[in-house]
């Protein structure tokens, strides 16, 4: 049986496919995950032997039987030793606590300084800190799976393939994480969703290369994201906003995406800058509800349509403002230099 993460995916997916093709308007359908990881260590303190020197009844020498005076004597020596050495081993383990306990401030302090410690992660791990790829992963599932805030993910020039863009699989999840970096000249291919933001702020994706996902990078309900000098090819769709706001996609590489190269769904105070988006359908497309977004200096040529608001909505409708793109083809009319 799918799981309800997979279903909720599927159906957003869904939802903004049939929105790009229709250009119909996309109610909110914000997906939250959270995904925790718990790396604390169990420390083991030495346990006192409630069976070794226990002074009993037995050897106190309280018998109500006629002892003589060197029995006696005999008795109360072996209590005092037997006391004595008692004492020493109480002494001896209370000694050993305070060296438990700072071990285990040792190793939390160590789970407070992440950054310093490298995690190299498998397919479906759970991951934060500091994490680096050391070889190429080909994961059934889900790739990896982003668990704490301040995570840094050094793809290292591996690749990270998945099972195939019709599965219902993520190569990377972050969902309800910030301050977010994935880096390192990496590749993610052959996921439903390459790279995923849900409700996020402050991720930052540069020099990523994103192929044959069927949506490269999907960001629902997260803001400041910053998608940078990532190459983004032959995915069906390129970069897909929805209900977010904030995100800077700039100096990208887009081409052969079928869909759309970036497209923009209930998504306001967004800047598209320094793009190159080429052979797609749609090189750029904001829906009636995506308003107050910056298109700017971009170069989208040999789309079937290089930009697109709203099928031809007027831009002062949505204000939405395109300004010095390098582009042949635009509804409305004249957002395009010199067209």
């Amino acid at each position: 049986m799918p799981s309800c993460k997979n279903l909720l995916l599927n159906s957003s997916l869904t939802i903004l496919f049939f929105s790009i093709l229709f250009q119909s308007p996309l109610s909110t359908n914000n997906m939250v995950f959270s995904s925790t990881v718990n790396d604390s260590a169990d420390v083991k303190l030495p346990q006192l032997d409630p069976d070794r020197n226990i002074i009993t009844s037995q050897n106190t020498g309280n018998s109500k039987s006629n002892t003589n005076d060197e029995s006696q004597n005999q008795i109360e020596q072996e209590q005092a030793s037997n006391v004595s050495l008692k004492d020493e081993q109480t002494n001896e383990e209370t000694s050993e606590i305070p060296q438990a306990n700072q071990e285990g401030a040792s190793q939390s302090s160590g789970g407070q300084q992440q950054s310093i410690v490298e995690i190299h992660p498998a397919c479906g791990q759970n991951v934060q800190g500091n994490v680096k790829l050391i070889s190429n992963l080909i994961c059934k599932g889900d790739g990896l799976i982003v668990g704490a805030n301040n995570t840094n993910i050094d793809m290292n020039g591996f690749s990270l393939k998945g099972p195939g863009l019709d599965s219902n699989k993520v190569g990377i999840m972050i969902a309800g994480q910030h301050n977010v970096t994935i880096s390192g000249n990496g590749i993610v291919t052959g996921f439903q969703s390459g790279i995923y933001l849900s409700g996020s702020n402050d991720v930052f994706v540069h020099d990523i290369n994103t192929n044959n996902n069927k949506v490269a990078f999907y960001v629902t309900g997260s803001q400041n994201s910053e998608i940078t000098n990532n190459m983004i090819n032959k995915n069906t769709i390129g970069v897909a906003l929805h209900s977010s706001e904030g995100a800077d996609i700039k100096f990208n590489q887009l081409s052969q995406n079928k869909l759309s190269g970036v497209t923009l769904i209930n998504s306001a105070n967004n800047l598209i800058n320094g793009n190159n988006i080429l052979n797609t359908t749609n090189g750029i497309f904001l829906d009636t509800q995506s308003s107050l977004n910056y298109v700017d200096f971009n170069n989208v040529f040999n789309n079937v349509l290089d930009i697109n608001n709203a099928n031809n909505l007027p831009i002062n409708i949505n204000n939405n403002h395109y300004t010095n793109n390098n582009c042949l083809t635009s509804l409305p009319s004249g957002l395009c230099i010199g067209r």
